[in-house]
């Protein structure tokens, strides 16, 4: 399993490889974010500022945001969000394309136990 470790000392934290090691990932990262200041950006709750001193600190934070994702996933991974020009639309896209595969993995496997 891949790690990649970040800036000064960061933790390691595995590459996003797909479904398969989604939820851990999406574990690791979201407290990643949460411990650089970062997930309030990633989530949406802070938006881009209209004042330009505001915006500018926005936009860095951002980009740190956008940072700390892109560098731990896949090449694969990353086509899914290449399109995207904030972190939360990549958050955002990362969760529709792979929460909806492990509720759906999730409800197939409970079929499959209780069909037993």
């Amino acid at each position: 399993m891949d790690s990649t470790q970040g800036g000064s000392g960061q933790q390691n934290v595995m590459k996003l490889e797909g479904s398969r090691n989604w939820n851990v990932w999406k574990f690791q990262t979201s407290v990643l974010l949460r411990g650089q200041g970062l997930y309030k950006i990633v989530d949406g709750t802070t938006v881009k500022p209209e004042d330009d001193t505001q915006r500018s600190t926005w936009e860095t934070q951002d980009a740190r945001a956008q940072t700390l994702i892109v560098t731990r996933m896949t090449e694969e991974v990353m086509l899914h969000i290449i399109s995207c020009d904030t972190a939360a639309a990549m958050w955002r896209k990362l969760l529709s394309v792979y929460e909806q595969k492990s509720e759906t993995s999730i409800h197939i496997v409970q079929q499959r136990f209780f069909s037993i």
